[in-house]
């Protein structure tokens, strides 16, 4: 899990001017169109050099504060940058080498760079009014690259039953703390709630037409919105496993709550744009819409 976070943000953060000058309050705004303020000062007493790599926890936001990135969910291990040099011109390593451990900051950023430059896509729809991204960072270690490549090789030879062992702890003291009579089935799915219809079931075949919306144990949605999804139940890889088995045992009209463990939903490699980290539980809210 480290090298593919690695691999995706350690030539990270080579940011550059927005178009025009504002001035946000409590926000410097350097030459390159930069704006950074210190948020905390840490206990560290050293600043990292050129050939280190520093680990942050990491927040990406909008303006408004809404999270549609973070360390928490996106990157267990941290937020891995290299300090190069030829990075430093017009680059948020400029700061990054001015701050020690336990310090953390705040830097702002065009939209449509940020995005092109970190997601390899356009400004999505729910950013697309903001002037600027928001990007909340925490130094919580420098490392050597020799270290950060140790590093990659420990996550290289992690033990998989151990970590899925830590996963099924995970969703045991979620349950604990909110639905302590809650047990797996037969296929290792949780169902929490579900109501009931005398209508038509979902048989092979069939075009089904559901909604569901999937989260992180915390609350933290996968998805925007609720998504909406109409196919014929049975066709292979039209949806994760463990929504295609909980779905084929629902009626028209049914909704449920389920957690899904990783090994039914997107396993140990995570989901392919990112948005699920490997080994993650994940709670869906399913309704049957129709049946034709």
């Amino acid at each position: 899990m480290l090298q593919k976070i690695a691999g995706c943000f350690l030539v990270l953060l080579v940011c550059f001017g927005c178009d025009k000058k504002q001035h946000i309050e409590g926000y410097t705004r350097d030459d390159n169109g930069f704006y950074f303020k210190l948020l905390s000062i840490g206990d560290g007493n050293e600043k990292p050099q050129l050939d280190n790599v520093v680990v942050f926890d990491a927040e990406m936001k909008t303006l408004s504060d809404s999270i549609f990135w973070d360390t928490k969910h996106d990157a267990a291990n941290g937020l891995f940058v290299a300090l190069n040099s030829h990075l430093l011109a017009g680059s948020c390593n400029h700061y990054f080498l001015n701050m020690v451990e336990g310090d953390s900051a705040s830097l702002l950023v065009n939209p449509s760079v940020f995005f092109r430059n970190y997601f390899d896509t356009i400004v999505p729809e729910f950013c697309k009014r903001d002037s600027l991204v928001k990007l909340n960072v925490k130094l919580t270690q420098i490392i050597s690259k020799q270290e950060y490549e140790a590093l990659k090789n420990i996550s290289q030879t992690c033990d998989v039953e151990d970590t899925e062992l830590q996963e099924l702890q995970i969703i045991d003291s979620y349950l604990l703390q909110n639905y302590k009579h809650v047990k797996a089935d037969g296929n290792g799915i949780y169902t929490i709630t579900k109501t009931s219809t005398n209508l038509e079931p979902v048989s092979q075949g069939k075009k089904v037409k559901v909604t569901y919306q999937g989260s992180f144990l915390d609350g933290k949605p996968v998805d925007i919105k609720e998504q909406t999804f109409e196919y014929i139940y049975g066709t292979p890889d039209q949806l994760i496993k463990g929504l295609n088995i909980v779905i084929g045992s629902l009626k028209k009209g049914e909704t449920t709550k389920i957690i899904v463990p990783s090994r039914l939903a997107f396993g140990e490699l995570g989901s392919s744009n990112g948005s699920v980290p490997p080994y993650t539980s994940l709670v869906y809210n399913i309704k049957i819409i129709d049946i034709k």
